[in-house]
């Protein structure tokens, strides 16, 4: 081993001596079990429910006598949690079942060597309020046994016997930790078990919990519908109508032996209450797909990854210290452990296609493509003082949606009439100019939360911008245009790259946000749940149906350049367009219709068909623009927090809703890939930017 258990209170040699020979026959045991099982699967909790990302608040009101390490001050930490059994398969056995937080953003040293510079911070929790085992020699006696025992299904009768014979009091103890069954393991209650210092002085210790609120479970399965998989089913269920949320608690005392050292009984409430110091909110998500169990499955968590002031304490804090890096470093083997998160991760969950299914089938020219428009995505996000790379400057309003599709229209779990989203509409200039006057473009988009709730990714964005289509063809073009100066794009124009008259239809002479039509210029697929395919398109138009405003004159130019300073003499205010939308939300009435436009998938091979032609329009008579939502605003958005988080993603839809997938970045449908593709890893990188990040 490198390191030396680090003993709370000082102790002899030979008890040191007792004490590392005692952890390396554990982990021994423990590596031998792995190893004769499955090596790649950790050795503990290896079910896993779900990996959720949440939001840890530390509380303004704390009693001082906690405001120590983490809890000095309030803060927002952004968390990953991952909810498991301790080992049973079948999630309808009795089992102890474990949640365990890993918080990002945490500053300062860390007490892992390895892991000094990791800004993540550990907390290890499970479903009983005590560990079955006492001390060192204890788990000695008890590994040895189990090691044998285990394989073949057997209790560790013997043990049991030592036990009686030794200490009685701990046999029951032991014989009803791992009889636990859940109903959801988002409405259990969970305890650390073990003692935790609390401060850098060795005179005060305390346990961790986390309670959970009443709201945590939407409607428990019944014991007869419930089957082996039943507890992510649980939380799938209230995560796509609600959120989830914990108290998280310490129970605080002095230290002393006794408290240190017998984490197999409880500490009295009335003499050591419990005291609330933050809160976890897990958002509504989807958190079940393949890629988001893989992350969950990649997170190593162990309680000795934390500040000095929230240092583990005790023997079996000892122990696990040695067992959990030793059993990571077999799990992860020759890959090595993955970094620890930044807490940007979780922007790339709740999305319809994985990264895997959007490049599975890309060529190497459409890798190269997106390599060089991420990296440039990137560069923008970080090095822009308000942190999005285009889009900068906007306002956002919250409001609702209902659905008004004609009553045969075809089924589906999304578009069904009479049914309200709450919803974010963001109104943006699209050039990242700050001021509104600039010459330039107008965009809206929409996101949908699922009914009941308006935090987190929500679970449908639309993205949509003036003009009914896109000034260039395919990704190739975008990144040409991209990366080519503002005053040469005029000869992309020249040569057919950039289009001047679809360019001239996204500029708008700006009045109200309110006045205009905004297209999502790319197309998506339809599936409808008799497995039927169509095409879909969709636009926002004010709620009189009046015709498209603010086109500039005939004799308008571009020259290639979608975003221009504004024309001497405007003497408007350079906020006006965002205090406008804002007014006219808080004092009027501001209501639009979401449309769209169907078509039939055309025949096989589909291919690069026109249909997927960014830079031309469908025909209106053929394919006329059918009602789904009316759309109210009600309030505006003032929470800096909530703007600074919200990011939009075509990717982000319902089953029912996907990007279609190209192969060359040259096809049309590359386009709405390519974004898909990059918006994450620029989300990312503005996340490094100090909030608030929009105004």
């Amino acid at each position: 081993m490198t390191e030396t258990i680090r003993a709370e209170r000082p102790a002899d040699a030979q008890t040191q001596e007792t004490l590392q020979a005692g952890t390396e026959r554990i982990t021994a045991l423990q590596l031998a079990l792995m190893q004769a099982a499955d090596p790649t699967r950790r050795g503990q909790h290896p079910k896993q429910h779900g990996c959720v990302w949440a939001r840890f608040e530390v509380l303004d009101d704390i009693p001082p006598a906690y405001q120590v390490g983490l809890f000095a001050k309030p803060g927002t930490y952004t968390a990953y949690i991952r909810f498991s059994n301790g080992a049973q398969r079948d999630d309808r056995s009795p089992d102890i079942h474990g949640m365990a937080i890993k918080l990002t953003g945490v500053d300062g040293p860390k007490i892992l060597e390895a892991e000094r510079s990791a800004a993540t911070h550990d907390f290890i929790l499970a479903d009983n309020p005590v560990f079955f085992i006492r001390d060192m020699d204890e788990y000695v006696r008890f590994m040895e046994e189990f090691a044998v025992t285990a394989p073949h299904g057997k209790p560790p009768v013997q043990f049991i016997s030592w036990l009686q014979a030794n200490r009685p009091a701990g046999v029951p103890v032991l014989m009803g930790f791992r009889q636990q069954v859940q109903d959801s393991p988002l409405a259990a209650r969970y305890w650390s078990q073990v003692p935790y210092a609390l401060g850098l002085d060795e005179g005060t210790i305390c346990r961790y919990g986390a309670l959970p609120h009443a709201g945590n479970i939407a409607v428990p399965i019944p014991p007869a519908a419930r089957d082996d998989g039943y507890l992510q089913r649980a939380m799938v269920d209230q995560l796509t109508r609600r959120p989830a949320r914990f108290d998280f608690t310490v129970q605080m005392r002095e230290s002393d032996s006794e408290a240190v050292d017998n984490p197999t009984t409880e500490w009295d409430l009335e003499r050591y209450p419990v005291q609330r110091v933050a809160v976890v909110t897990i958002p509504p998500q989807t958190f079940a797909s393949e890629e988001q169990m893989r992350f969950g499955e990649s997170l190593s968590y162990t309680p000795w990854h934390a500040l000095p002031e929230h240092r583990p304490v005790g023997q079996i804090n000892a122990i696990r210290r040695e067992v959990y890096i030793a059993s990571s470093t077999v799990r992860h083997g020759a890959r090595g452990r993955p970094p620890e998160p930044t807490g940007t991760e979780h922007l790339g969950f709740n999305l319809r296609l994985s990264q895997r299914e959007l490049t599975a089938g890309i060529d190497q020219d459409f890798h190269a493509v997106l390599a060089q428009l991420q990296q440039t995505f990137n560069y923008m996000a970080s090095t822009t003082q308000r942190g999005r790379a285009t889009h900068t400057y906007g306002t956002v309003a919250w409001g609702e949606a209902r659905c008004i599709v004609p009553s045969d229209f075809p089924a589906n779990e999304t578009f069904v009439l009479g049914r309200v989203y709450p919803i974010v509409l963001r109104h943006s200039s699209p050039g990242g100019r700050a001021d509104d006057r600039a010459r330039d473009g107008v965009a809206a988009s929409l996101k949908f939360f699922e009914p009941g709730s308006e935090d987190g990714p929500g679970f449908f964005d639309i993205l949509m911008n003036a003009g009914r289509q896109l000034f260039v063809r395919s990704i190739r073009d975008f990144s040409t245009f991209v990366h080519t100066p503002d005053d040469e794009r005029i000869k992309l124009v020249e040569s057919g790259i950039m289009l001047e008259p679809q360019l001239i239809e996204a500029y708008r002479i700006r009045g109200s946000f309110s006045d205009f039509r905004y297209y999502t210029w790319v197309c998506f697929e339809f599936i409808d749940q008799l497995d039927v395919s169509r095409y879909v398109r969709f636009r926002l138009i004010n709620h009189d149906r009046g015709g498209d405003r603010g086109l500039p004159r005939p004799d308008f130019r571009a020259n290639g350049r979608p975003s221009m300073p504004p024309v001497a003499g405007d003497d408007r205010d350079p906020e006006f367009l965002r205090k406008d939308f804002v007014y006219k939300v808080r004092q009027s009435e501001v209501r639009y219709i979401l449309q769209a436009q169907f078509r039939d998938t055309p025949a096989a091979p589909v291919g690069n068909h026109e249909l997927f032609d960014p830079s031309q329009p469908w025909n209106e008579h053929w394919f006329p623009w059918l009602d789904m939502f009316d759309i109210r605003l009600t309030d505006i958005v003032e929470d800096e927090t909530f703007i600074s988080r919200l990011e939009m993603n075509p990717n982000r839809s319902p089953a029912c809703i996907r990007i279609p997938v190209a192969t060359s970045p040259d096809h049309y449908a590359s386009l709405g890939q390519a974004r898909a593709i990059v918006y994450p890893g620029a989300r990312a990188a503005r996340g490094a930017v100090q909030p608030p990040q929009n105004n």
